[in-house]
């Protein structure tokens, strides 16, 4: 059986409450490699995956609750909350999850990182993580209905994927990972996600907001459309 272990976190800096600015992200699955983009500012965060065959964006609100899933080729966007029935799956992976601090520390990209350990019974993460980027906020559950499930889930179905170890471990912990690194018990690596840049600048807000000229996706409206009877 897992065990909880108490550990202490970094404390965050008030500088780091302001940081600003957009983290780059290589990341490996196998033998398939994509680059992922990670916005910050104030207090949102916006995560940008460029496939061979199409962009997919969220946009993460945790004051809201919220996260908009922008369909960029639909040029439509949809809102969804992010609900108790999420959260609950997520306190339940993270309760599964024994998170431990180590004494050892590394540069990345010039910010000093933390080695945490993630475990689950069938799965180890080595989390590199800096107090100098603020919190991280998350993928975003929307971006769990594509691609991005396989790719964090280890091949998973869309419909079984939900928070990695690594990713339920740092939720609500005032640092951010610079390097991930995934293994399954018998060592064999699932998945590597490392910053391969880290730039700090002035954002416009609309990167996180839907374009005005965008139709916004009503998933209840055309669901009562297919119904007998329905408009």
């Amino acid at each position: 059986d897992l065990h909880r272990r108490r550990h202490s976190f970094p404390t965050r800096r008030s500088s780091d409450l302001n940081f600003e600015g957009k983290v780059r992200f290589k990341i490996t699955t196998g033998k398939t490699a994509q680059d992922l983009d990670y916005s910050i500012k104030d207090g949102l965060a916006r995560v940008d995956l460029q496939t061979k065959d199409a962009a997919a964006a969220v946009i993460i609100n945790p004051a809201r609750q919220e996260v908009t899933i922008l369909m960029t080729e639909q040029k439509m966007f949809m809102v969804q909350p992010i609900a108790a029935k999420a959260a609950a799956a997520k306190d339940a992976d993270a309760s599964d999850v024994s998170f431990e601090k180590t004494a050892v520390t590394a540069k990345i990209l010039g910010y000093d990182c933390t080695k945490y350990v993630a475990k689950t019974k069938d799965s180890t993460s080595e989390i590199w993580a800096t107090d100098e980027l603020g919190a991280f906020m998350g993928m975003g559950p929307g971006m769990a209905g594509g691609g991005m499930a396989e790719m964090f889930g280890g091949g998973r179905k869309a419909s079984s994927a939900g928070p990695q170890p690594w990713e339920a471990a740092l939720a609500g912990k005032d640092f951010f990972p610079l390097r991930i690194v995934s293994q399954t018990a018998k060592n064999k690596e699932t998945m590597r996600m490392e910053a391969t840049a880290v730039e700090k600048k002035s954002l416009p807000a609309s990167d996180f907001a839907p374009p005005a000229d965008w139709q916004k996706f009503d998933m209840g409206a055309m669901m009562r459309g297919m119904m007998p009877g329905g408009r």
